[in-house]
Order: structure tokens, then C-alpha cells, then sequence
């Protein structure tokens, strides 16, 4: 049987991190991080195979933890979909979508099925 894909959630909000981890757990192992310090800590230990991250977080943006990962020979290539609130500034998906890591932009509430299918694409590339 194959190994499950391990997929990282990163996001200041404990409900979003409890739903994401309900609707991705029985097709992934799923490990959560509450902010971008976090998150950074739990990419360079678990080495996951996607990270799914928010980008308000407290301490440690989604910006500046995407760049903090692209600047580290273990965590550079790690793919990254980032899924944030829809009352975001349109640039923000801008400055996003330049990174090279960057496989996907959700907007909040996004359904589930939308959620796994830009997992299982970035996973593939």
C-alpha cells in the first residue's frame, strides 16, 4: 500500500486548521502549525510533501515563511498553496504567484473538493 502524501496546514485559525485536517486526513497525513514560525519549524523537521499556508498569520507571515523556505536547500522545493480570506488585496496573489514554489491561491471558504484537486496537481508537478 502507498505511503500517504504528508501535507502541512499552517494557519492562525484553530477551527480552519481542525476542518482542514478532518476533510484531508483520509486521503493524507496532515500535520498543523498556528503561525509562520511554526510552520517553518514543522517544514524543515517533517520535510512534508506539500505545505497548504494562510498569509495574516501572527509572528511569522506567510510571505516571510515562504521566502525563509525558498532560501533553504531543504525546504526550497516543497510546493505551496497558499489559502487565505477573501478580503485579501488582489496584489497579495500577485507577489504569491511570482515565488517559485507557489502552486495554487485559494480564497476562504474554498470547497473541499477544489482544495484536494490543487493538492493532488502541485503534488504531481
Amino acid at each position: 500500500m502507498d505511503k500517504k502524501k504528508l501535507v502541512l496546514v499552517v494557519d492562525d485559525n484553530p477551527t480552519f486548521l481542525e476542518l482542514a485536517k478532518m476533510s484531508l486526513e483520509a486521503d493524507y497525513d496532515i500535520i498543523t502549525a498556528l503561525d509562520g514560525k511554526e510552520g517553518i519549524d514543522a517544514a524543515k523537521l517533517q520535510k512534508p510533501d506539500i505545505i497548504l499556508m494562510d498569509v495574516m498569520m501572527p509572528n511569522v507571515s506567510g510571505i516571510e515563511m515562504l521566502r525563509i523556505l525558498l532560501a533553504d536547500e531543504d525546504t526550497k522545493n516543497i510546493p505551496v498553496i497558499v489559502c487565505t480570506a477573501s478580503h485579501f488585496d488582489p496584489s497579495t496573489e500577485m507577489v504569491f504567484k511570482l515565488e517559485n514554489n507557489v502552486k495554487g491561491f485559494l480564497k476562504k471558504p474554498c470547497p473541499i473538493d477544489a482544495l484536494k484537486q490543487q493538492i493532488t496537481s502541485a503534488i504531481k508537478k
